[in-house]
């Protein structure tokens, strides 16, 4: 036994079943090593096109599953073009583990063919890197890997392994897992006291108008159920942050919609008129509140659940009540408090106010209008009257990403997948790529948008020779939307380096990679394409024409407070 194979049985012990990613010199013997798994269906070894869509693909795996995703590169320009994907999954709380090969441990520092300082490059994107140096520190550190990246909020870990590691005899290969220790690394402690629980009860119960806003870690946790449990008790209304939208369905009644700079008009606005806001999950970044001036000279009060205390010690807002530890069970505390207290809520003036809301803004959104292409709500519309409940959606970056988080409906748990925090163009595809991977039983969708798609197109090959059924929707408007729309409106229209030319063919593109390809002229064309995609079971591409021009609203003026919001198209006057 070598350490590629040591590494090879520590995987699938680990439970590791599906890799993306790229082999070259530095991981080779890994790969090989691999070649008996994959023959014996123990692992799947995905073949991307490029490694930032591997990291992506195992960003979208692990989204969709809750397990981590594994993603592999070789070492020097390999490693690297896996960054943007590492980022990504750190900023938004996603349990990716990465293997990276590296040069022989004789040749590190000495700027060799390929090398690269990996741990020095990735150590503020990740949550842990490591560059082991024993061979039989191998099974020990791909557990932990595991286990960091898993445990507490979730984030990407890099294991950096020089090839010579791979190819080093091992006299006992044994795999033992002692009891996890791992130096440097803490479990985060948790604060929620009975204490702790009755105060927040205590402020719940007294709240006239109280509001629960849901992140990404409800949506880890899988709180749904607490989630809604807890809003039926207390009457309250909910609201999400863009990677919350998933915490839960978006038909249920007290669901309002995203809120921040790009959220629903009624979401913002009954964040900004509650006087309790019950925050569960959600890191409380500029794009959900945009300004602080908004809340320090409120009198609203703030219940934080979170898993990580420094997301709450960062937050220049008085925090009333601060309980740290996993959402499902905090929450379950609340509610078990709640029912003792046995207090019946009657807030229908509330409720009646936030629907009144509703009912107003939806002029400004749901608006037809003749002319070139298709409405982009009305588009998300159709395409979620064809799906499924449990379909799973993934989008890349910008106006197509905003119009899903206003108007698509995410009725079931990790079905939304999108860069959040990093805003990263391109991950649409091969996130779809990982979930469906994840979750081969459902019908997995990329939204995308023109300029995201044309990023990572390349791995739609991958989607078609790995035999991987996704479904990809283009908006196209020829251009960069969401920077258009900035330059537009708030640079004077002064619009540069964001039109693409009219000699792009998405259909032709799609059939040369061996895809599906459909021209949606109308909304009947959208239907007929993704019920003929689902028939054929097989990578596909629909192109569905937005007019050029086409504005994501709600918006704000850069630097712009909730209050500010733009809901029609300023263009047009009053």
């Amino acid at each position: 036994m070598n350490g590629a194979k040591l590494a090879a049985e520590t995987l699938k012990k680990l439970g590791a079943r599906v890799i993306f990613g790229i082999p070259g010199l530095s991981n080779m013997t890994l790969y090989d090593t691999l070649v008996d798994y994959v023959r014996n269906g123990d692992i799947r070894l995905v073949l991307m096109r490029h490694e930032q869509g591997a990291a992506h693909a195992a960003d979208g795996y692990a989204r969709a599953s809750g397990k981590p995703g594994i993603c592999t590169a070789t070492s020097g320009p390999g490693a690297l073009n896996l960054v943007t994907g590492l980022a990504t999954a750190f900023w938004d709380s996603s349990p990716v583990v990465a293997l990276t090969g590296q040069v022989p441990r004789s040749s590190i520092g000495k700027m060799s063919f390929q090398e690269a300082d990996i741990p020095g490059v990735v150590q503020n994107i990740v949550k842990f890197v490591i560059q082991i140096k024993n061979v039989y520190d191998i099974p020990i550190w791909l557990r932990n890997a595991f286990y960091i990246a898993t445990e507490g909020r979730p984030g990407p870990v890099v294991v950096d392994i020089p090839r010579d590691l791979f190819n080093e005899k091992v006299v006992d290969g044994d795999i033992k897992f002692d009891e996890v220790d791992i130096k440097g690394f803490k479990k985060f402690p948790v604060y929620a006291d009975p204490m702790m629980i009755k105060k927040a009860v205590e402020i719940l119960v007294n709240a006239e108008k109280p509001l629960i806003l849901v992140g990404s870690g409800a949506v880890a946790s899988m709180a749904t159920d607490e989630i809604i449990i807890l809003a039926d008790m207390l009457i309250a209304p909910i609201v999400s942050t863009l990677l919350g939208k998933a915490a839960v369905p978006n038909d249920y009644p007290l669901y309002i919609g995203m809120m921040g700079y790009y959220g629903r008009a009624e979401a913002n606005t009954a964040f900004l008129e509650a006087d309790v806001v019950l925050v569960v999950g959600a890191r409380l970044s500029d794009r959900t509140i945009t300004s602080y001036k908004d809340i320090i000279d409120s009198k609203k009060k703030f219940i934080i659940i979170n898993i990580d205390p420094t997301d709450i010690e960062r937050l220049p807002i008085k925090v009333d009540v601060a309980l740290v530890g996993d959402a499902k069970e905090i929450l379950r505390r609340l509610i078990n408090a709640l029912m003792s207290v046995g207090v019946k809520f009657e807030r229908s003036n509330w409720i009646r106010r936030i629907y009144e809301f509703r009912d107003y803004y939806s002029q400004y959104y749901y608006v037809d209008e003749d002319g070139e292409g298709l409405k982009p709500w009305r588009a998300l519309k159709t395409i979620r009257g064809v799906l499924p409940r449990d379909a799973i959606v993934t989008t890349g970056v910008g106006q197509h990403q905003m119009w899903c988080g206003v108007f698509w409906e995410a009725l079931e748990p990790r079905t939304f997948i999108t860069s959040g925090g990093m805003g990263t163009m391109g991950f649409g595809l091969p996130a779809a790529i990982g979930a469906k991977m994840a979750q081969p039983n459902r019908i997995v969708m990329d939204l995308d948008g023109d300029g995201s798609f044309l990023m990572t197109m390349n791995n739609l090959s991958t989607a078609v020779d790995e035999y991987i059924p996704i479904i990809v929707a283009i908006f196209d408007n020829r251009t960069l939307g969401l920077v258009r729309q900035v330059q537009d409106l708030f640079f004077g229209g002064r619009i540069i380096s964001v039109d693409f030319g009219s000699t792009i063919d998405y259909i032709k593109i799609a059939e040369g990679l061996g895809a599906l390809g459909f021209n949606a002229e109308t909304y009947e064309d959208l239907v007929v394409a993704i019920k003929t995609s689902i028939k054929e079971n097989m990578p596909s591409v629909i192109r569905i024409p937005i007019k050029k021009d086409e504005l994501s609203l709600p918006t704000l003026p850069p630097g712009g407070s909730l209050r500010e919001m733009i809901i029609h198209d300023p263009r047009k006057g009053n």
